[in-house]
């Protein structure tokens, strides 16, 4: 089969672009809807959602290999936040493009974590099967749970933890990720 060229005048270019900005437009307010963070996956870059909804790219940022794993049960992020006592100010106000590099984010924590391991036993298993299997860089739990990520140096690490944690868990959703 040939493939073939179409050829679109400036008038189909401009009618393109619009079409295109529209339906950005839609694509961008459904993300809103969702949550304020979800643009930031529909936008392949290494990028933070600023405090006044604008988003703060950067370039040439090194990749991370994860693996995740969800547990077959979600935690309740109204019963987690109930449970905080005390909310800690934001870090981010000025973001640097060293935030995504290993180091800094092995030094970050989520503070949500421990409430939702007391909550969540189960949690703190996962954790603890990933910190020990082929050297993570480090683990964390996104946001109020209940996916666990362990952020490996290289893909290989990465896919041999995937392998343990398919054996070791096997009715849990587990998935290999990288950075875009």
């Amino acid at each position: 089969m040939k493939s073939k060229k179409i050829i679109i005048g400036s008038r189909g270019s401009k009618l393109a672009l619009i079409y295109a900005e529209r339906v950005r437009s839609k694509i961008l307010k459904f993300c809103s809807e969702i949550g304020s963070d979800v643009i930031l996956g529909i936008e392949p870059s290494s990028s933070v959602l600023l405090s006044n909804n604008k988003i703060k790219k950067f370039l040439n940022c090194p990749i991370l290999n994860m693996l995740l794993i969800k547990p077959n049960f979600g935690c309740a992020t109204k019963k987690i936040y109930s449970n905080v006592k005390n909310f800690t100010k934001p870090k981010f106000n000025n973001p640097k493009k060293n935030m995504f590099g290993y180091k800094f984010l092995k030094n970050q924590s989520n503070a949500l974590e421990d409430i939702a391991i007391l909550e969540y036993p189960q949690l703190k298993k996962i954790k603890l099967f990933l910190e020990k299997i082929n050297n993570p860089e480090f683990v964390r739990m996104t946001g109020s749970g209940s996916t666990i990520v362990a952020y490996f140096s290289n893909k290989k690490s990465a896919i041999n933890a995937l392998k343990l944690a398919k054996k070791n868990f096997k009715n849990y959703w587990s998935i290999l990720s990288k950075t875009i």
